[in-house]
């Protein structure tokens, strides 16, 4: 919720270039009032049955907690929290499970209680279906919204969103790629301190940047985020103060002694990938020079150095261990002095690290992919003279990770664009999609979402596989997976994925086929271990009903549900094992479907 404007004092007065006040109509974004974690930069991974936590500020006496989970139009309950508050931390420790049967979708996360006013977290829990054994994640940094020009030079354009429509060619290529996560490595905005100042809300429009994204960004804030110039007018601190207020946490200011930290620093874990995210910034005087004794000319501080070493050695054997932050500026010497750059993460086995990843230099060189333990720079989202819109995709089986090369979005040489036979505004009934593809890497797990118009039907889909249906709102958000070929500038990969109305469920209480609909299985054929393979199915009033893998010879090899079941919409999984929990051969199955005296049936081929 907003917060009323900070007064800055010994104002400085810079020629600034400044729109005419008809374009300044930015305002806050949601800043940050009881919930502190999960948040749109800092989000959460969870299962359907999985049990998640929220961070919140309330009164300790607080009660009447309630949660629930919000996609467009479509609420899910939460059901009854559990954890309590933390008094040595001085705030509420919650959890709530995921209900079974969430679709996998990005949320937003709402919550309440009896001394709150209601809180919205925006795309801050990813529902998943599995954690996957082989995925990709990107790499994005430095989109410097929503400009480019420094106020250091004297002269600030507020109108200028060139960082902006940049980010935005970035955010339209990973959506169609659809990687698992992406990590973004600092500098989100240009200048901190100018939320305020002159009214750009350069953090609120980034915060609104954010939730473009249909699939989750951890965010490590950089030196631009949490550091100003000392020529503008606010006052040291004042990048900081609104890092706090946007994007957590209030209480690093002056934190508990049970949790001693004065850095935004934390991890979370994909499988068996540990990914570790630090905060970076420079404190030297041509930036904020805010409590250098606490925060030294530059980070990283032994403090968070401490952090990152209690936090490697708790993550568990046979796991990958990823550092992401803006960059290395090689902290602060016991004089005081800045100390050199990459001078703290040259030796990353001494660390406990299988590699890090970063920003900060716009034109970094393509660095050594094959090394082990990797370090890699990237070069920035917004533009610079190596051509910026960059983004970087690792590919990760069982923990291990290869990374790709750079990729520049919304180019002409090496691009990434889908081109839809109507709009995708949920007033269609039948839509399809082209998408093209120049750059030089096949994009296995892509993911397109056709927002069609909800008429009671199932929707089939070609050219890629149905992962499921999400009604809300009278809309029907069909998503269907496919693989875009890899091209080139001249000869494009290229791919067609269409969605039609497949049988009505309408027709429910007539005889025949409506009685009983079956979805052919997703994915199809599908890896066992890795993945597992998706059956929806709809019955048009409650019955009985049982579902069975069977073998070419009529065998029954599993029994995936078997009783009464309700009217509607139904779903099940298979991992690829037996009834006896073994793994099952390589090889194709019959899938089968028995409700009231009828049995409907798919082919399923399971690979290893």
């Amino acid at each position: 919720m907003p917060r009323p404007i900070l007064p800055f004092a010994c104002l400085v007065l810079l020629a600034v270039a400044v729109a005419p006040a008809s374009a300044l109509t930015y305002t806050y974004g949601d800043t940050l009032t009881v919930i502190m974690k999960p948040l749109p930069n800092l989000p959460t991974l969870a299962r359907p049955g999985d049990t998640f936590t929220v961070w919140a500020l309330a009164p300790a006496g607080t009660t009447g907690w309630s949660g629930s989970l919000a996609l467009g139009a479509l609420t899910i309950p939460l059901g009854a929290p559990g954890g309590g508050y933390d008094a040595a931390r001085g705030r509420w420790i919650l959890t709530f499970t995921i209900p079974s049967g969430t679709a996998e979708e990005l949320y937003d996360l709402l919550l309440t209680s009896s001394q709150t006013l209601p809180d919205a977290a925006r795309h801050a829990v990813k529902v998943l279906t599995d954690y996957r054994a082989s995925y990709y994640f990107a790499q994005i940094s430095d989109t410097h919204l929503p400009e480019h020009a420094f106020s250091s030079g004297g002269s600030i354009n507020t109108a200028d969103t060139s960082g902006m429509g940049d980010f935005d060619a970035v955010i339209a290529d990973l959506n169609l790629i659809h990687p698992e996560f992406i990590l973004h490595t600092g500098d989100l905005v240009n200048e901190g301190e100018l939320e305020e100042y002159l009214g750009m809300f350069e953090m609120g429009r980034a915060q609104q940047m954010i939730t473009r994204l249909r699939d989750p960004m951890f965010l490590a804030s950089g030196n631009h985020d949490i550091g100003g110039w000392i020529p503008t007018a606010p006052p040291s601190g004042t990048s900081r103060k609104d890092w706090w207020r946007y994007f957590g946490w209030p209480w690093l200011a002056n934190p508990p002694a049970a949790e001693p930290w004065h850095s935004q620093d934390y991890s979370f874990d994909y499988g068996l990938l540990h990914c570790i995210g630090l905060e970076a910034y420079q404190n030297d005087g041509s930036y904020d020079n805010y409590l250098p004794g606490l925060y030294g000319a530059q980070s990283m501080t032994a403090e968070q150095m401490s952090w990152l070493q209690a936090d490697v050695a708790a993550v568990p054997a046979g796991h990958t261990k990823l550092a992401f932050f803006h960059y290395d500026f090689g902290g602060t010497l016991p004089n005081g002095s800045a100390g050199a750059n990459f001078s703290q993460f040259s030796n990353l086995s001494a660390l406990g690290l299988d590699g890090v990843i970063w920003g900060h230099n716009h034109g970094v060189a393509e660095g050594n992919r094959t090394a082990k333990p990797f370090n890699l720079g990237l070069q920035s989202v917004i533009s610079n003279a190596s051509g910026g819109r960059t983004f970087r995709v690792f590919r990760v089986s069982d923990g291990v990770i290869t990374p790709g090369p750079m990729h520049h979005a919304g180019t002409s040489a090496d691009s990434l664009a889908a081109t839809w036979t109507g709009p995708n505004d949920g007033t269609r009934s039948t839509l399809a999609a082209t998408v093209t593809n120049r750059f030089g890497e096949a994009w296995d797990h892509a993911r397109l979402v056709f927002f069609m118009v909800d008429h009671d039907s199932s929707f089939v889909a070609s050219g890629g596989t149905l992962a499921q249906t999400v009604r809300q709102g009278g809309m029907a958000n069909v998503y269907v997976d496919c693989v875009i070929p890899a091209g080139t500038t001249t000869t494009p990969g290229s791919v067609t994925v269409s969605v039609m109305p497949g049988v009505s469920l309408a027709a429910v209480g007539e005889a025949g086929e409506s009685d009983l609909h079956f979805d052919p299985p997703a994915p199809n054929p599908f890896r066992a271990g890795i993945e597992r393979s998706r059956f929806h199915f709809v019955l048009a009033r409650a019955a009985q009903a049982r579902l069975d893998i069977l073998d070419l010879a009529g065998r029954r090899v599993a029994t995936l549900l078997d009783g009464p079941l309700p009217a509607g919409s139904h779903e099940a999984t298979w991992t690829g094992a037996g009834a006896d929990g073994a793994p099952a051969a390589t090889g194709l199955y019959f899938v089968r479907l028995q409700s009231g005296g009828r049995w409907l049936r798919h082919k399923l081929l399971l690979l290893r």
